[in-house]
């Protein structure tokens, strides 16, 4: 699989195997600017096995249920033309 750099970093960490026991094969590549013109370079090799790199891509991460709240008021209080002064979504549940 072809990848760009840029795209291929946003991944998450895939657990790397020896070319013989890959089942994928990521081709990493970026565009460098020469005289003028911008040409493909090959910037790394990454071999996995197919299902653990499914599992790790197709699994999500989440984060601090703190940090999510936090962000939710932040974004309520951008929309509001006086925001409230304590600062917080009341505990739910």
């Amino acid at each position: 699989m072809v990848l760009n750099k840029s795209f291929f970093a946003t991944l998450p960490t895939l657990k790397q195997v020896s070319k013989d026991r890959a089942d994928i094969a990521w081709l990493i590549y970026d565009l460098e600017l020469r005289e003028g013109r911008y040409y493909l370079k090959k910037v790394d090799e990454v071999f996995t096995e197919f299902e653990p790199a499914l599992r790790s891509i197709t699994t999500p991460l989440p984060g601090k249920e703190e940090d999510f709240i936090k962000l939710l008021q932040e974004k309520l209080d951008a929309q509001m033309e006086t925001p409230p002064t304590n600062q917080t979504i009341e505990r739910s549940f």
